[in-house]
């Protein structure tokens, strides 16, 4: 099942810890196995930091993304590769970016196979970055296609983190909803404590903040 989360800033504004951590607390009701988040810090510097286990045991951690101007998150219901070997849980590696998905990516050795991709985990959605790592052009059309060749008929949900922007989308019935205040957008998962206007993102789209 899994559930994701992504903080977008409007001009100078900065991350609002305690709704973040809100926000966080619900989207943990669709994965408890583990948790991770990519952010792009004061300085523009892409950063991370995933572990095994409930986000609401560690909501002090989200500190460290204080000054985070971009970030996404995960909430993780494993399914494929243990949650104890934190190389399996999101966010993954996209090679100038990090990527969270929520779905299943049945055909993803399919994936592999294809695009002659080298998997270091046991996650489904490791492919997910190692396509951002391997298709070339912009931030977009790279996202674009990675969505389009992993998504399938099946519900499917990704946020990929650049230093200068955050993309997303979701197809097939995954829920995504997006609140949208003075100084921020909010996207997540469940719409539960997102503030200001609250939306479904729109399906089978993938837009891009920056």
């Amino acid at each position: 099942m899994c559930g994701i989360f992504g903080f977008v800033a409007k001009g100078d504004n900065k991350l609002d810890l305690p709704t973040i951590k809100a926000i966080a607390t619900i989207t943990m009701s669709r994965g408890p196995h583990a948790w991770g988040m990519a952010w792009v810090d004061g300085r523009g510097k892409l950063r991370t930091y995933k572990q095994t286990g409930a986000i609401v045991d560690s909501l002090g951690l989200l500190a460290m993304a204080k000054d985070a101007r971009l970030l996404i998150g995960h909430c993780r219901w494993a399914t494929h590769g243990d949650p104890a070997d934190n190389t399996n849980n999101h966010p993954h590696d996209g090679g100038d970016s990090y990527v969270v998905h929520n779905g299943v990516i049945h055909h993803y050795r399919s994936l592999v196979t294809k695009h002659r991709l080298r998997m270091h985990t046991e996650c489904d959605s490791e492919v997910l970055g190692l396509m951002l790592q391997k298709f070339r052009g912009k931030p977009l059309s790279r996202a674009a296609r990675t969505a389009r060749e992993a998504m399938g008929v099946f519900p499917f949900a990704m946020m990929a983190l650049w230093p200068d922007r955050l993309i997303a989308t979701r197809a097939n019935g995954q829920p995504l909803h997006v609140g949208e205040t003075r100084d921020a957008y909010y996207l997540a998962s469940l719409k539960f404590r997102l503030p200001g206007y609250v939306s479904e993102f729109p399906e089978g789209e993938i837009l891009e903040y920056a």
